[in-house]
């Protein structure tokens, strides 16, 4: 039967062989005609209503300024080059060079200390009497600041909190997970209060500062920084697609508006664009900026890759755009419920583009289609010769490493759990091997730097921090040494947890029915039974999470998700406990010894997980409320 098997299947690939002739393959695109028929197809395909689409180029045949398909799928409403799309993180960018401004004014400089500026922000920071938190720091993501809990994102009420408020507001964020100034984690709380600084030291809110010596200077009319743009009849309706059909997304106001409140259209963004290609000058010649700003704002600083020779992390809200390709850009992506944007420049040869789609859909293929076209006739730089190896240097770096530097102190579970990743050497090369997945090779650049096969410049480093330990910087992403003894040990734990649990619920339910027969010592109910409990505390927990993440903006607000997220983790915890200390009490009752063992190991398994969850912050979540 087995052979019959083989045999069929194969005679099917042949078939399908010679039916299918090959495809032909894709058209290359060298006209903007085909560039857009190519771009409105992978709209189609990802269902993308509509987006928002500058291309900026010394040639005009290249260049594009307008829309794409629909900004109101209801009232099929087109995109046009006024339509204003709500850009999230790329905000950053204007918050950075407003700040920049204030830095040529003399108002204040990027190492001064915060605390010294504005003591009134609530920062705790365990190293402030030598690694104080610095103005860079902040606009680098390298304080080491948590993100923005999920309570903090959006805000579902009638009135926005003033700039003390708001900054407050964040306070358990803006705390310091490790010493200022080394390890690169994006934070968005940071630019709340960087935003906060550029109110306190212009004197004006951050919109207003923003309106007044930015966005109308360089001719953008319609670009807004409010925090509630909805009632603005340009703006697009944000959408996600679900089961066949578009979804309105309510365009609800955020609480850290100097991270993402910004809301621009096609015309205002070839105007953004064009101020990096230009020097930061605006239409009339003026400049407002300095050049030596812009390269200040395109360099990385503080972080340890930047202090290792690393050039290609992040700046002042700026970074590199793409690895591959004939040439690189620089600039700043962003997402928002519903929206997900990016702008990117390549000053020497005076490219850009900007882009947003109001479905909420990755813009990769299209941004890739985009500087494919744009770079077509430049030719690809050579990828330098890899330097020596030395491995006298390099050996005491091999080993096992963990991530130091999570951005979400809550999502840092996911890594923590799933093992360490393994730098070894092979030949002249040296391998990042995660538990599972694909490895990263690393080709090595200089002494202690590396760059990936097909990268012009390095982005990885080894380095030691502050306090002597060993680190690896790959992509922006901070690793720290840890010991090869034990390096088993958590992914094992929670496999063996994994397995435990499953059983146990299983066995749980098949005890719940002779407990109901009375077929089971009154005493031992309990502890064959909490096992269960834990296992749908522990489901609950998980269900309460995904629907939160597809439910963000209400994760504030008294709701049976909220209430469940707060809850379950704890039940979890109290169901193991209580199960472990009864059944140590009533030991020596159990006839089975391999019952009584099976769940001793059970509830040790629980224990590790449960005592897992609270050390990132699982524990008494009290998402209602801010």
């Amino acid at each position: 039967m087995k052979k019959l098997f083989l045999l069929w299947a194969l005679l099917c690939a042949t078939g399908v062989a010679q039916a299918q002739r090959p495809k032909p393959a894709p058209r290359p695109v060298t006209t903007l005609p085909q560039l857009i028929d190519s771009i409105e197809r992978i709209m189609r395909k990802e269902h993308m209503p509509g987006l928002l689409l500058t291309i900026i180029s010394p040639d005009s045949a290249q260049r594009f300024v307008g829309g794409l398909g629909l900004a109101d799928v209801e009232h099929k409403k087109p995109v046009t080059a006024h339509t204003l799309f709500r850009i999230g993180s790329v905000t950053k960018t204007f918050v950075a060079v407003g700040l920049m401004q204030l830095v040529e004014q003399g108002k204040l400089s990027l190492n001064d200390k915060v605390r010294k500026l504005a003591p009134e922000i609530p920062i705790d920071n365990p190293w402030e009497a030598t690694d104080p938190v610095r103005v860079v720091h902040l606009l680098e993501h390298t304080a080491g600041f948590d993100d923005m809990h999920v309570n903090h994102v959006y805000n579902t009420t009638a009135t926005d909190p003033p700039a003390t408020a708001a900054v407050q507001l964040f306070r358990e964020e803006l705390r310091c997970r490790w010493r200022p100034g080394e390890r690169m984690s994006y934070s968005n709380p940071g630019y709340e209060v960087a935003g906060y600084l550029l109110e306190k030291l212009s004197g004006q809110p951050y919109q207003d500062y923003l309106t007044q010596h930015l966005l109308r200077p360089l001719g953008m009319p319609e670009a807004t920084p409010t925090l509630r743009p909805a009632t603005n009849p340009k703006l697009a309706q944000g959408y996600s697609y679900e089961a066949g059909r578009y979804h309105r997304i309510d365009l609800l106001p955020i609480y850290a508006g100097p991270a993402g409140s910004m809301s621009a259209s096609a015309a205002d963004m070839a105007r953004w664009v064009e101020f990096f290609l230009h020097d930061f000058r605006a239409p009339d010649g003026t400049a407002l900026l300095q050049p030596a700003s812009l390269r200040e704002i395109e360099t990385s600083r503080s972080t340890l890759g930047a202090k290792a020779g690393l050039t290609t992390g992040y700046g002042l809200a700026n970074q590199l755009m793409n690895w591959k390709g004939n040439s690189a850009f620089r600039g700043h992506g962003g997402g928002i419920d519903g929206f997900i944007s990016t702008f990117a420049y390549n000053r020497a040869l005076g490219l850009g583009y900007a882009m947003s789609n109001n479905g909420g859909q990755s813009l990769s293929a299209i941004e890739k289609l985009v500087r494919e076209f744009l770079l077509r006739q430049v030719p690809a730089p050579a990828v330098p010769a890899a330097a020596p190896l030395n491995a006298a240097t390099v050996e005491p770096y091999l080993g096992h490493y963990q991530n130091a530097a999570p951005r979400n102190q809550l999502l840092g579970l996911v890594e923590y759990i799933s093992g360490d990743k393994q730098l070894v050497q092979r030949g002249h090369l040296l391998i990042l091997q995660p538990l599972v997945g694909a490895a990263d090779t690393l080709v090595p650049a200089g002494a202690l730097t590396f760059r990936r096969p097909q990268q012009v410049l390095p982005s990885a480093a080894l380095t030691r921090d502050r306090d002597g330990q060993r680190m690896l910087i790959v992509a922006g992403s901070t690793y720290q040494q840890t010991s090869a003894s034990w390096w088993w040990l958590r992914p094992a734990l929670f496999g063996l947890s994994v397995i435990l649990i499953l059983t146990s619920a299983v066995a749980g339910l098949i005890w719940l029915i002779y407990a109901l027969r009375r077929q089971l010592p009154r005493a031992q109910v309990l502890p064959r039974l909490l096992p269960l409990l834990a296992f749908v505390a522990l489901v609950a927990t998980i269900m309460a999470f995904a629907n939160l993440g597809r439910h963000i903006a209400y994760a504030g607000n008294l709701n049976t998700t909220t209430v469940f997220l707060g809850l379950a983790p704890l039940a979890f915890a109290v169901f193991t406990l209580a199960g472990l200390l009864l059944t140590v009490r009533i030991f020596r009752r159990f006839r089975s010894r391999a019952v009584v063992w099976y769940l001793l190991l059970t509830y040790g398994a629980l224990g590790w997980l449960a005592a897992t969850l609270a050390s990132f912050g699982w524990m008494g979540l009290r998402l209602w409320g801010v």
